[in-house]
């Protein structure tokens, strides 16, 4: 990539939904280094000689499960001085002869970086999901559940904190400190 703000989006399209294998293929022969990393919820590639082919037989059997994806790139943000681009993606993946209708689901994709003759490849590629996004993509139907039991765990931190606080005085705020520290 020459400049990877303008270029990243074309990239991750290439690498997700490429009308076929061998573009697919080529795209990620052409922006990871060959020694590149990969880190996903399920599944993790070290850096190592040739690791590249790995990250394709990933990105492989990610089109073979999946055999439509849509992919949209909300944001994108470069850090030229780190080297990284941060990317706010939405994708709607469904499982071949899954029952389940697509969900979209959302994730946060770290790239680093690495500048060679003048071209940016990437060496590491990091995906976050939050929980229920990424089940979003592999059983719809639990979304909600999930999405439940994670507020209920915000409540029972919630009714933790008070009672501790009150109970035994640990991490009591005072009042008036909000005050100090704004000014």
């Amino acid at each position: 990539m020459q400049n990877p703000a303008e270029d990243i989006e074309k990239v991750v399209q290439l690498l997700t939904t490429s009308a076929s294998p061998d573009i697919q293929k080529a795209a990620v022969q052409k922006y990871f280094t060959s020694d590149a990393a990969f880190h996903h919820p399920v599944v993790t590639v070290a850096s190592a000689p040739a690791s590249r082919e790995s990250i394709l037989g990933i990105f492989q059997w990610y089109r073979i499960i999946s055999p439509h994806i849509d992919l949209t790139v909300n944001s994108v943000s470069y850090d030229e001085a780190q080297s990284t681009v941060y990317l706010d993606i939405t994708q709607k993946f469904h499982m071949r002869l899954s029952p389940f209708g697509p969900a979209p689901a959302r994730l946060i994709t770290l790239l680093r970086l690495r500048q060679e003759g003048g071209l940016h490849y990437i060496e590491l590629q990091e995906d976050f999901y939050h929980p229920d996004q990424f089940l979003a993509l592999l059983l719809p139907p639990l979304t909600l559940p999930i999405r439940l039991a994670m507020r209920a765990g915000a409540v029972v931190s919630n009714l933790a904190a008070r009672t501790t606080q009150v109970a035994l005085g640990v991490w009591l705020p005072r009042s008036g400190v909000l005050q100090e520290a704004q000014s």
